[in-house]
């Protein structure tokens, strides 16, 4: 989802420096071929539902194959829109009519690309037919927008977690005239896409046009607001809002249906060659959006809008394009060219804003997606008018101008193209690429595990900065529509300029143990031996749920001991039953703890480990010796199974699982970051280490509370220690009265204490071990307060307003507070909102422009008009009496480190005007 509008933007952009056209380039600055595979290619790591057997996704699975079932109907096919996992209806129509409009103008130039892109479409197409059951019916959404972003994790997960799906359709007493029509539209440019290869299925789109085209114009209402589908799709709004985007800062920003009417119109007359179809074009055309033509007060004369771009909202643009060829008219030749020069040449003097390094910067969110847009439209009129005419070059070049900027040449010298090019991007804002398994954005700064090959990142500022920041959801989340508008232009350029595809793709990611079974807290004695029993799942290729996941302990019988003297005992509260002793030949007997009915995945930070209590006891005097056991001589002895399937390990006299064993991941290895992966860390085997080694790890450094969304619990991490031959776990402690106790162990720099109270505060410490048993120092203390959950905030009209807090990547090695910014301490406060007309988000970030950390913080402003907070608010405790505003900081976020910021946010109402505040103080010292 993208926020709709941030405000004041206008005033900057005309103060930019407008460069001049480029001039015409005669060569292929980049392998166009090659951008187009992998931009096609990321529309199938964008797939919900079965994964088809063309998918080349090898980091992905069947997901949200529940979807829809509620209401009667198969909607687990489609895209998710973005880094997210909602399906919109409305931007997923577009993205298909602009991919189809893509074939429809330039197959030929997909080369060998051309089934796949056949097959994502139809992907695509097949969706939009199963939400169009009946006439006058037509799903809209699968998912809801505040629900889905306060999760970070894999899709393949979200139906065994239970996460809400609803789905909202449209039917004649619940109006949508934008999404129907969009929809149409849709259906119609399909059908001439696959006119040639599938006759039948261009057949059946057609069919499904008519119908919605039909549905769209006999619902309409009468003024292009008032049947939008905003009216009946509960918290669409704050997403994609029809009728709202650009807010005023953008008066070429289309705000009423009209223009889907016409544009639907369009394409059934170009599908069809009806021309009652051409005639509603007409008829809607002048109703689209206007604004003053150059040189004109208030009052003066009015022209169809031509300062804003095609988009997922602004379809007229691509009318007068499509109207112009089909008709040859001197107006819509006028509309076409008055909207292509401006952005170019220029308009009777006036000209978009240009970034200094070329890029035309239509909008501030998501500024490549417009541009590249806006490049296809001039692309298209220009191919119409041909080379002999003198705006052909202008028009072509501009186009292949952006393209290359996406690609590379722009001051950053940098492709904005996922793996594609120079110093592409790695930390797009997006679920799944990202890899992380617990639930939430634990880690904001190491590269995404997966390479999103393909996918376009939402772009630069007006300035051409950039920061590659998976927290920057406006400069660097991606989305199905921002890749539609730059894959058209690829195909075109590809066929022009030529390429190549590259051989193998996608190569093979390198990948690490993604399930598997580790023993700890080992005792040994004359009666036996007791252990932890953990079965970990951070699977990623792809995520899986482990729904019967069994690990077995195996053991050889010693002496004269008989396996009737054996007893097996354990088992816990988190449901894993043990049973044996049960014969694996010979005297090699093994226990076995059975978790079956009670999954282990990732994406949950409780639930993607399960230990396990178990021990195997003899009588006294009978014979034990657990050094020649099998599962006491490796790691990878204790296997893992699915039901009766072997998922990781080696049982005695078999062979290895077919998981891979522990290698590099394509991205670098965590460093103290809040993301450690225990993935990574090989196992420790429970026997004690042969070599003597008398020389203890380093301390644990840095413990810190890592997490925000848990409940009864505390979640810590810390800076990993380092040993001459390795640390190979963490022991953790926990005050009880007047001293520590030992509460558990982990071979990562993460542990969740759970069981607590929630809201009372608890002290704990870390020590590091190594493989001779030596122990560390004990790190600092940290002093946290049990959480009870993370609120989740109303929808935030933003393409992703994830509340799921982030913890700051930069731990204070010091638990305790500090009532004020150390000295030297300086702070900086931005508050921006996006406003929908009595209701608004506010966004506040937080700056410690100072020399020292600020430990603990107490935000306070008041509002100047009659705004008031709707609870609960997010990343901060608020509070409001009478326009007197507070915000303080919760556990997680409440180190803010020097030259680091952090935002919080909240959503509010008001009567009248909505003026911001304007003065600040942190921990009372003033902010600028």
């Amino acid at each position: 989802m993208r926020l709709l509008s941030l405000g004041g933007v206008a005033a900057v952009l005309a103060a930019l420096l407008v460069p001049g056209p480029a001039p015409a380039q005669a060569a292929s600055s980049y392998n166009y071929t090659e951008a187009l595979q992998k931009s096609i290619y990321f529309y199938e790591a964008q797939q919900s539902g079965k994964k088809p057997a063309w998918n080349r996704v090898e980091w992905r699975g069947d997901r949200t194959l529940n979807d829809g079932k509620s209401a009667g109907v198969d909607l687990s096919g489609g895209w998710y829109d973005a880094g997210d996992h909602v399906k919109f209806g409305f931007p997923m129509a577009f993205t298909t009519t602009m991919l189809a409009w893509g074939l429809v103008e330039n197959r030929t130039g997909y080369g060998t690309q051309l089934t796949p892109m056949l097959n994502n479409l139809k992907w695509a197409t097949d969706y939009l037919i199963a939400a169009h059951p009946e006439p006058e019916t037509l799903y809209v959404q699968v998912g809801d927008g505040s629900v889905d972003h306060a999760y970070w994790g894999p899709p393949e997960v979200i139906d065994i977690k239970g996460m809400a799906r609803p789905v909202y359709k449209i039917t004649p007493t619940c109006k949508g005239t934008d999404v129907v029509a969009e929809t149409a539209a849709a259906m119609a440019a399909s059908s001439m896409a696959f006119r040639a290869a599938d006759p039948s299925y261009a057949d059946t789109l057609l069919t499904h046009a008519r119908q919605l085209f039909t549905f769209a114009d006999t619902t309409k209402g009468s003024n292009g607001q008032d049947t939008a589908y905003t009216s009946c799709v509960p918290g669409i709004s704050g997403y994609y809002n029809s009728t709202w985007e650009g807010g005023s800062d953008h008066p070429g920003a289309t705000k009423m249906y009209w223009d889907e009417l016409a544009w639907a119109a369009v394409w059934l007359y170009r599908a069809t060659g009806t021309g009652s179809y051409l005639d509603k074009a007409r008829e809607f055309y002048p109703k689209m959006g206007s604004e003053p033509d150059v040189g004109q007060g208030a009052g003066g004369t009015m022209v169809p809008a031509y300062t804003f771009g095609l988009g997922w909202n602004d379809k007229q643009y691509g009318v007068y394009a499509l109207m112009a060829a089909l008709t040859g008219e001197q107006t819509y030749k006028n509309d076409v060219q008055r909207y292509l020069d401006y952005w170019t040449a220029g308009y009777k003097g006036k000209k978009g804003p240009v970034t200094p390094g070329g890029l035309a910067y239509v909008f501030n969110w998501a500024s490549l997606r417009m541009a590249l847009n806006t490049a296809w439209v001039a692309l298209v009129y220009a191919d119409h008018l041909g080379p002999d005419d003198p705006l052909y070059a202008r028009y072509h070049d501009f186009a292949k101008r952006q393209v290359d900027y996406a690609l590379g040449d722009n001051p950053r010298h940098s492709s904005y193209m996922v793996g594609f090019g120079t110093n592409p991007p790695t930390h797009v804002h997006h679920r799944a690429a990202s890899g992380q398994y617990l639930g939430y954005m634990s880690d904001t700064t190491g590269p995404n595990l997966h390479v999103l090959y393909g996918a376009l990142a939402g772009g630069p500022d007006q300035t051409d900065a950039y920061t590659d920041s998976r927290t920057d959801y406006v400069r660097n989340e991606v989305a199905i529509d921002y890749n539609s508008g730059i894959t058209n232009v690829l195909a075109r350029f590809a066929e022009e300029y030529g390429g190549t595809p590259v051989a193998g793709f996608p190569a093979p990611e390198e990948k690490y143990e993604e399930i598997r079974a580790e023993i700890g807290n080992v005792y040994t004695g004359v009666d036996g031996t007791s252990m932890t029993v953990t079965i970990t799942n951070t699977s990623n290729w792809p995520p899986r749920v482990l729904q019967s996941g069994k690990a077995r302990y195996y053991f050889t019988l010693d002496g004269s001991t008989s396996i009737s003297q054996v007893k097996v005992t354990g088992g816990d509260s988190n449901g894993c039953a043990v049973s044996g002793p049960s014969s694996a030949g010979d005297r090699t007997y093994y226990a076995e703890v059975d978790c079956t009915g009670k999954p282990i995945y990732p994406g949950d930070a409780q639930l993607y480990k399960r230990g396990t209590q178990l021990r195997i006891s003899v009588p006294n005097g009978a014979a034990w010796d657990p050094s020649n056991d099998w599962s006491a001589s490796a790691a990878s002895h204790v296997p893992v199974y699915d039901g009766n399937t072997l998922v990781w390990g080696t049982p005695p006299g078999g062979t290895p699982s077919p998981s891979p064993s522990p290698s590099p991941s394509p991205s670098p290895s965590p460093s103290p970051s809040p993301s450690p992966s225990p993935s990574r860390s090989p196992s420790p085997s429970p026997s004690p280490s042969s070599s003597v080694d008398t020389t203890p790890p380093s301390a644990p450094t840095g413990l810190w509370v890592c997490g925000a969304d848990f409940v009864n619990a505390v979640p810590m991490c810390w800076t990993a220690s380092t040993d001459d031959t390795g640390v190979t776990g963490y022991d953790v402690y926990m005050k009880q009265g007047s001293g520590f106790v030992k509460i558990g162990s982990s071979t990562s720099t993460l542990y969740v204490a759970d069981k607590l109270v929630a809201g009372t505060s608890y002290t704990f410490y870390v020590v590091a071990r190594d493989a001779a048993g030596n122990t560390s120092q004990p790190s600092a203390t940290l002093t946290a307060t049990a959480q009870s959950g993370l609120p989740t905030p109303s929808p935030s009209p933003s393409r992703s307003p994830s509340p799921s807090p982030s913890p700051s990547p930069s731990p204070s090695p010091s638990p305790s507070p500090s009532p004020s910014p150390s000295a030297g301490g300086g702070c900086k406060v931005t508050y921006g909102t996006s406003d929908w007309g009595g209701g608004f988000t506010a966004t506040v970030t937080l700056a410690n422009t100072g020399t020292t950390a600020i430990n603990g913080w107490t935000l306070k402003f008041a509002f100047p008009g009659t705004q008031t907070i709707t609870p609960p608010g997010w990343s901060a405790t608020w509070a409001q009496t009478g326009a007197n505003v507070t915000a303080t900081s919760l556990d997680w976020n409440k180190t803010i480190n020097p030259g680091q910021s952090i935002q919080i946010g909240f959503n509010g109402a008001y009567t009248g005007s909505n003026p911001k505040p304007t003065a600040f103080t942190l921990n009372g010292t003033t902010c600028s």
